[in-house]
């Protein structure tokens, strides 16, 4: 039986229209699959189609973060052996991975340990299709009979889609559901009180190379700004990522600045200090008023549920006298 999601609406709209989207999400995942047992076909988030051949899956490989998170919130952990190396959400991941009851099989970093993942027996393997490298190893599973489900969301709407996509191919469309409900009620509560808010100008930073590298128009973290009641200085620039420049974000003049806190900035040692420090960067307004704050990198950049505790984190910053 083949299954294709439709598109689900964007999040702004999604959490005005919540009663009309529960009645979608319902008649869409809710009626022919509960009885399905043995084979199930979808449609992956890059236009694949995939056919599992023991549904629901008992073993699942993840080479996702995100892909980890979703599967442990709807109460799969039990059904995964096998994860990436960045994978340390929750922390039940990381205590299973020291105890030896869950292997990580490598990293989008560098390489996936293909023996590894076999020995796992897998029957469903989830994996990102944001880095080009992988669709060697994607082709190289496939052509061993291992089936893998791509996850690529666009937006915190395509975050919905994929948790209700990852319930379907595990049984788990309930589970699902009541995420996915528990998300949206969530969201509206912040952005019922920022739609008619100021909308502070907004710079985050997350790693620095020569170049200051921020988020455009096409990711979460602009996305989520807007949703907390600001605006992403640089939302006019298409794209996920874009790398920037002292005289850029001079000429933006963010009000707040906020840097993510996490592996990568550690890597090139990103502080609100190092902020403070940068020739010129005293004339920012941000910096000029002490309006410069930290978030955790995976709450903004993590295709998971936790899209949401990034969105709290930021309405927080952003509208303190609101959220504070």
């Amino acid at each position: 039986m083949l299954t294709k999601r439709k598109m689900i609406v964007p999040a702004l709209v999604l959490v005005i229209i919540i009663g009309v989207t529960g009645v979608i999400v319902w008649q869409q995942f809710h009626l022919p699959e509960k009885a399905i047992t043995g084979l199930i076909s979808v449609i992956d988030d890059v236009g694949r189609n995939v056919t599992i051949t023991e549904y629901p899956p008992k073993r699942i490989v993840s080479l996702e973060p995100g892909c980890t998170e979703i599967l442990f919130a709807l109460g799969l952990g039990d059904k995964v052996f096998g994860v990436d190396e960045f994978s340390d959400y929750p922390p039940e991941v990381q205590e299973r991975v020291k105890a030896g009851n869950l292997t990580v099989v490598g990293s989008f970093g560098e390489a996936f340990n293909v023996e590894a993942i076999m020995g796992l027996q897998p029957n469903l393997i989830l994996a990102s299709g944001g880095i080009q490298h992988l669709i060697g190893i994607i082709e190289e599973l496939e052509g061993l009979g291992l089936p893998v489900v791509v996850i690529y969301p666009k937006g915190v709407d395509g975050v919905f889609s994929d948790i209700l996509l990852i319930g379907e191919i595990t049984g788990q469309m309930d589970e699902a559901d009541a995420l996915m409900t528990n998300m949206v009620k969530r969201i509206r509560e912040v952005t019922d009180k920022t739609q008619n808010l100021p909308r502070p100008r907004v710079y985050i930073e997350y790693f620095f190379d020569g170049g200051y590298w921020s988020y455009g128009s096409e990711s979460f973290a602009s996305e989520l700004i807007y949703m907390a009641g600001g605006i992403n200085v640089f939302a006019g620039y298409a794209g996920k990522y874009l790398s920037t420049s002292t005289e850029e974000v001079l000429k933006a003049d963010p009000e707040i600045i906020i840097i993510s806190e996490g592996s990568m900035a550690e890597a090139c040692g990103l502080s609100p200090e190092v902020i403070r420090e940068r020739s010129a960067w005293n004339e920012v307004y941000a910096v000029r008023n002490d309006q410069i704050y930290e978030i955790d990198e995976d709450f903004i950049s993590r295709a998971s549920p936790r899209i949401v505790d990034g969105l709290e984190a930021l309405a927080k910053i952003i509208h303190p006298e609101v959220f504070g």
